[in-house]
């Protein structure tokens, strides 16, 4: 065997540690975030993934970066966990308590990152970035479950009713409803509820 033979699983095994020691050190961002609602120091995360401060480092340019892996990394847990479900063959009713039911479940898993992230997007843009590509991905989904009553309006309509069911189901929404008003899961859900279910009707209504 040759010494490039030899290298070459070297090579593959240091590989294989940085890339573990990286998604130690973030899954430690991850979690400190979600358990106290707040931003870590380094030392605090070095110490949950235990690590050196410095290793930090070696593996993460900065905090803006750490902070970036540490929201794509929740980001792939919501893929895997609120699967968008086909719900072109559902009737109204049905479909916007399913949608209502998966935002609540989805913003109570995603609250204490958003919140620390929406705080901390001045000092860290990347922050501002993802916060803005989750957004979108808000508005698409909306406009995907309720594209059948998009569909048919003017285009003035259309955006107008869009942004109104972007806004009643928004992750803002949410947090007014369960904080503010101190409403329940449950209760909250059932706000989104029926906020979405009376535009899609003053929609109709408006337009008849």
């Amino acid at each position: 065997m040759t010494t490039t033979d030899n290298a070459q699983p070297e090579t593959d095994g240091r590989r294989v540690r940085s890339e573990r020691s990286r998604a130690m050190i973030a899954r430690a961002m991850l979690d400190l975030v979600r358990e106290t609602r707040a931003m870590p120091t380094m030392d605090t995360v070095a110490d949950r993934a235990n690590v050196s401060r410095r290793s930090v480092f070696r593996h993460y340019t900065d905090t803006s970066e750490l902070l970036s892996a540490a929201f794509e990394m929740q980001r792939v847990e919501i893929f895997s966990h609120f699967k968008p479900r086909d719900m072109s063959d559902w009737v109204e009713p049905e479909r916007v308590r399913a949608f209502a039911q998966r935002a609540g479940r989805l913003y109570e898993y995603v609250t204490a990152v958003r919140g620390v992230a929406i705080h901390a997007r001045n000092d860290h843009p990347i922050l501002d970035t993802l916060l803005r590509e989750d957004d979108a991905t808000h508005r698409s989904f909306v406009t995907a479950v309720f594209g059948y009553a998009l569909d048919p309006l003017e285009k003035a309509e259309s955006d107008l009713l869009l942004s109104a069911l972007i806004s009643a189901s928004a992750w803002t929404t949410w947090r007014g409803l369960r904080q503010d008003q101190r409403l329940t899961v449950l209760e909250a859900r059932r706000v989104v509820e029926h906020s979405l279910l009376a535009l899609l009707a003053f929609s109709r209504k408006s337009k008849g």
